[in-house]
C-alpha cells in the first residue's frame, strides 16, 4: 500500500514539475522575446524534461540534502547527463537539434555546457532545500483518492498532447513531400493548359476543367504552406537555437500568412 502511494506521488510530482517548469521557462522566454512564448515541444502546459528532472533529483539527490557541496555536485553531474541523453534522443528520433550550446565555452557536442551544468547544480540545491519541501507538504496533506484522480486526469491530458504533438512534428516531412508533389502537379496542369491553347481545335470545356483542377491544387498548396509555417514558427519560438534544415528552409521563405489566407478565402468564394 505504501509503495503504491509513493509511486502515485512520484507521478504527481512529475506532472506538477512539468507544468511548473513550463510556466517558468515560458515566462522567462516571453520576457526576453517581449512576446508570449509557449515553451517546449508539446502544445499544452508541459515540459517533461523538468518533470523527469525533478523525479531524478528526488531519487538521487535527497540523500545528500544535508551536504550542500555534494548536493550541488550531484545535481551538476546527474542533470547534465540527463540533459545530454534527452538532446541525443531527440536528435536521433526527430533529426532535429532542439537546443544548441555550441557557442558556449566547454560544451559537449552542443548538448550540454559548463554554465548550464552549473545552473543545474544550483537548481538541485534550491529544489531539494526549498521548492520540494513546500510541494511535498501540500501533496502529503492530500487524500490518496484525490492524488489518484489528479494523476489520471493529468496523465490523459499529457498523453493526448504528446501523441498529437509527436504526430505533427513527425508529419512535417510528409507535408513537405506532399507540397513538392502538389507543386509538380501544378506544373503539369499549366503545361497541359498551354498545350491545349496552342491546338487548332481548342476544347474550352477541357481547358476550363484543367483550370479548375489547377485552382484546387493552389488551394491545397496554400493550406499546406500555412500549416507548415505556423508549426515551424511555434517550434522556433519554443526552441530559439533549434537546428533543423527543413524548419529553417520553411522559415526562410517568410510566408505572408494574411495574403495566403485571402487567396484561400477568394478561392472558396469563387466556388460557391
Amino acid at each position: 500500500m505504501n509503495e503504491s502511494i509513493e509511486i502515485l506521488k512520484l507521478l504527481l510530482y512529475f506532472f506538477l514539475y512539468s507544468i511548473i517548469g513550463w510556466i517558468l521557462e515560458s515566462v522567462y522566454k516571453s520576457i526576453l522575446e517581449k512576446r508570449v512564448i509557449n515553451s517546449g515541444f508539446l502544445h499544452g502546459p508541459y515540459c517533461p524534461i523538468y518533470g523527469f528532472g525533478a523525479v531524478i533529483m528526488l531519487i538521487f539527490l535527497e540523500n545528500f540534502e544535508h551536504n550542500l557541496i555534494l548536493l550541488f555536485l550531484m545535481g551538476f553531474f546527474i542533470l547534465s547527463i540527463w540533459e545530454y541523453l534527452v538532446g541525443f534522443v531527440l536528435e536521433k528520433v526527430y533529426h532535429t537539434k532542439y537546443w544548441d550550446y555550441s557557442e558556449s565555452r566547454f560544451n559537449i557536442k552542443g548538448r550540454i555546457c559548463l554554465l548550464n551544468s552549473c545552473y543545474w547544480g544550483v537548481l538541485g540545491v534550491i529544489f531539494i532545500k526549498i521548492i520540494h519541501p513546500i510541494v511535498q507538504e501540500v501533496v502529503g496533506n492530500m487524500e490518496q483518492n484525490w492524488i489518484l484522480g489528479i494523476v489520471i486526469i493529468l496523465f490523459l491530458i499529457f498523453t493526448s498532447d504528446f501523441i498529437v504533438s509527436n504526430v505533427k512534428v513527425k508529419g512535417i516531412d510528409k507535408k513537405l513531400e506532399k507540397l513538392k508533389e502538389i507543386t509538380e502537379n501544378m506544373r503539369e496542369k499549366l503545361e497541359e493548359i498551354r498545350k491545349a491553347k496552342t491546338e487548332e481545335l481548342q476544347n474550352e470545356e477541357f481547358i476550363q476543367g484543367l483550370k479548375e483542377a489547377l485552382e484546387d491544387l493552389k488551394l491545397k498548396q496554400n493550406k499546406l504552406k500555412i500549416n507548415l509555417y505556423k508549426q515551424s514558427t511555434r517550434l522556433k519560438k519554443a526552441f530559439p537555437t533549434i537546428q533543423s534544415d527543413k524548419i529553417n528552409e520553411i522559415l526562410k521563405k517568410e510566408i505572408d500568412l494574411k495574403a495566403l489566407k485571402n487567396r484561400i478565402h477568394k478561392s472558396k468564394e469563387s466556388k460557391k
